[in-house]
């Protein structure tokens, strides 16, 4: 369940981070939706490694 959660909050900061450096005229500074895009991309990657080391621990 905890592996659910984090795969939708990082598809959710990318998409909130690409979309706000996307839009012509952003409500936000540019350095703040980068760092959620690179949160959400960095929490993706984590949660696949962790997910992949417990898989092979299970064998």
């Amino acid at each position: 369940m905890r592996d659910a959660f984090l795969v939708k909050l990082s598809f959710w900061l990318i998409v909130i981070g690409a979309f706000a450096l996307l839009t012509p005229q952003p409500a936000w500074p540019e350095w703040l939706a980068r760092m959620i895009l690179s949160t959400g991309i960095a929490l993706a990657i984590t949660t696949a490694i962790v997910k992949y080391r417990e898989s092979r621990k299970k064998r």
